[in-house]
């Protein structure tokens, strides 16, 4: 064998081998995702609101029911409250007795002050007197005695006057708490919405600060979504989504992203059950809602893509 015939041999070896070794090599077929799927609720732009009872008591009566409109400062429910009313009807009563002493303290003071000026006016006339020789020294030392002693007398008149008025202060500063007891009896509503649902049943007894109701605020509806960290860095403010019902293929709204959560968090805001934890951790967005083709309920749990390509 000649050493063309060699080199050419060693040449198709070589080509051979790396055939074979492309072959070998697995292609990549990775292709990027133009979507990712998120859980998430319906729910009206800046949450639900959980009404906190302002005072302690029995239910006397619910004024509304849930699913009603209300407004802010429509009654919801009003507590038993005989005491607050009966405290208002004595603290009325002693402000007209003390209403009338002031007044009597006035008439009083005014009388006084008459007094004291005819005595001031006497004083300067017997003065007037005493220089030109028409009176004695005498005269014009017990004027003044008078008058000195006339002067103090206005002073305690005007002292009891503002006593009098003070404690009539005091007497409506104590009937506008008894006021505010009362109204904390009855049960408001902080803003304009919906009530969503009411606990209490009329005779049932709530404590202060218990929640007693949840109010969804009128404002539109959005949905908050949660994203698998594994596509944390993927989203950006302004992506098209589009959301389904769960386990419903039809979109039934569209819309965009309006807020992304800085952090990441348990994935547990849409569990029902709170021991219902896993090792996963999400990031929250809000989507904004651009079109409604289907009745969203409040709460309603939802399918959420999010478009990033």
């Amino acid at each position: 064998m000649n050493k063309k015939t060699v080199l050419f041999l060693s040449i198709l070896m070589l080509f051979s081998c790396i055939s074979k070794q492309e072959k070998d090599e697995p292609e990549d077929t990775t292709i990027a995702p133009s979507y990712i799927v998120g859980i998430g609720k319906v729910l009206p732009q800046g949450g639900i609101v959980e009404l906190a009872a302002p005072a302690s008591g029995i239910v006397k009566k619910i004024n509304v029911n849930p699913g009603n409109d209300i407004s802010r400062g429509d009654l919801i429910l009003t507590l038993y409250n005989g005491d607050e009313e009966l405290s208002i009807k004595e603290a009325d009563l002693r402000i007209q007795t003390q209403e009338i002493a002031v007044e009597s303290a006035k008439i009083i003071l005014d009388q006084e002050r008459i007094a004291h000026a005819d005595h001031k006016r006497k004083l300067e006339d017997t003065k007037e007197l005493l220089g030109v020789g028409a009176t004695t020294g005498e005269n014009v030392r017990t004027m003044q005695s008078e008058f000195d002693q006339k002067a103090e007398l206005l002073k305690k008149l005007e002292n009891d006057y503002r006593l009098q008025q003070s404690q009539l202060s005091e007497l409506r500063n104590q009937r506008a708490l008894r006021v505010n007891d009362l109204e904390k009896t009855q049960f408001r509503s902080p803003i304009d919405g919906t009530l969503l649902d009411i606990s209490p049943l009329e005779g049932e007894a709530v404590s202060m600060h218990q929640q007693y109701g949840r109010l969804s605020p009128d404002k539109p509806l959005v949905v908050m979504v949660e994203i698998d960290e594994l596509f944390a860095d993927k989203l950006e403010m302004g992506q098209a989504c589009q959301i389904n019902l769960h386990g419903d293929s039809e979109v039934s709204a569209t819309g965009k992203i309006s807020r992304i959560s800085p952090d990441l968090k348990k994935k547990s805001l849409f569990s029902d059950s709170g021991t219902d934890l896993e090792d996963r951790r999400v990031r929250e967005i809000e989507v904004s809602l651009d079109e409604i083709n289907k009745t969203l309920f409040i709460e309603s749990k939802v399918e959420c893509r999010v478009q990033i390509n």
